[in-house]
């Protein structure tokens, strides 16, 4: 399964990046939602972990781009600034899943596990 980390953070990137290698997947990182929209274009991905806080985009405009690129991508979107206002936005555009940060390991790995055995 190949996933594609969109996160502003580094230090949080990083995490995702170890935790990612420890479980055996595959990925590719972003840093912003221009750099995010150029690798889907390059590559098919099978997840993509999009923070919605990005220096250039907010994440909930980007999630319709990246389902008309490919309409079946599972996206999964991690935030710290959490609201009601903007988990239903963001629910709207047909996400996977919404995590709030810190990113609990446990929920992250049972989903992708899930979605490797089903994929």
């Amino acid at each position: 399964m190949k996933i594609l980390i969109v996160e502003d953070d580094p230090q949080v990137a990083a995490y995702i990046q170890r935790i990612l290698e420890r479980w055996g997947y595959d990925y590719q990182t972003a840093g912003n939602g221009k750099e995010a929209l150029h690798h889907v274009l390059e590559t098919a991905f099978d997840v993509i972990l999009l923070d919605i806080m990005l220096p250039d985009y907010l994440g909930y405009d980007l999630i319709p781009e990246f389902k008309q690129i490919d309409p079946d991508i599972n996206i999964i979107t991690m935030t710290g600034e959490n609201s009601r206002e903007l988990e239903q936005r963001v629910r709207k555009e047909g996400i996977l899943y919404y995590m709030v940060k810190p990113i609990e390991t446990q929920n992250l790995k049972l989903l992708l596990d899930h979605l490797c055995k089903n994929g």
